[in-house]
């Protein structure tokens, strides 16, 4: 398993899309702080690490789909998949390895945000209190989810660009048709699962969550209910597919 991480690793490290996406989210953190530096009065450094890491958060979740979704679709277009394949590993522990590859580069994005962003904070006034961290890492769940979704798309379609579109594609159509169920039937929009990746909604907009007349807990267990079946389908699918060209 350390092999095919460092493999993993070694293929991510060596292009130059992980540091276009650490100097988007530093540019995204900055734009922020100059804005909010501009205005009347001097902004609370609270809300500074809100806004600049929400902002962040938000392209982040853009750069998870498109590193995962090549996890296996450059594998397929470098056509180096099949020779992975005829290792003596395993296709679950291949498999296995891109998911962890995916979390730990997901993660390491998500901790330079933070970490940026507090520096940017300890120039302002006040500090980030910890209720404000707490929403920041429960917004975390969101990019988690889309791995998995992300991941089962890749092992059904060959290319990355039809990957990419679909994730995108079933986030923001079932965020838009859950958005209108909330207002009218917000007993049905509460099964809509993408309205659930979110926690850090139950302190940010706890009404919407009320509306809905669901916990955090019940956010939790259906959404890793939702993350469970999407590794089966995914693991079962990779292990039957021939990947032939």
């Amino acid at each position: 398993m350390r092999s095919l991480l460092s493999n993993e690793w070694m293929k991510w490290r060596r292009t130059i899309k992980p540091y276009i996406a650490l100097a988007m989210y530093f540019a995204v953190i900055l734009l922020t702080y100059i804005i909010m530096i501009s205005g009347d009065g001097s902004p609370e450094a609270a809300d500074f690490f809100n806004y600049g890491t929400m902002a962040a958060i938000a392209f982040l979740g853009i750069f998870t789909i498109v590193f995962t979704a090549e996890m296996i679709g450059n594998e397929l277009k470098f056509d180096t998949l099949k020779h992975l394949l005829m290792s003596p590993y395993s296709r679950d522990r291949i498999l296995l390895s891109k998911l962890l590859m995916s979390t730990f580069v997901m993660f390491a994005q998500f901790f330079f945000i933070l970490i940026v962003a507090f520096a940017f904070s300890l120039t302002l006034d006040g500090s980030v209190t910890w209720e404000v961290l707490r929403t920041t890492l429960l917004s975390v769940t969101g990019p988690i989810f889309i791995i998995f979704l992300t991941l089962m798309f890749s092992v059904v379609f060959k290319s990355v660009g039809v990957v990419i579109g679909f994730t995108v594609l079933a986030n923001f159509v079932s965020g838009m048709i859950g958005g209108l169920l909330i207002a009218w039937k917000p007993e049905i929009a509460k099964w809509v699962v993408f309205l659930h990746t979110d926690l850090s909604v139950y302190f940010q907009e706890p009404n919407i969550m009320e509306m809905m007349d669901v916990t955090i807990w019940f956010s939790i267990f259906y959404v890793l209910l939702h993350i469970i079946a999407f590794y089966v389908i995914t693991a079962f699918m990779f292990r039957s597919k021939t990947f032939a060209e």
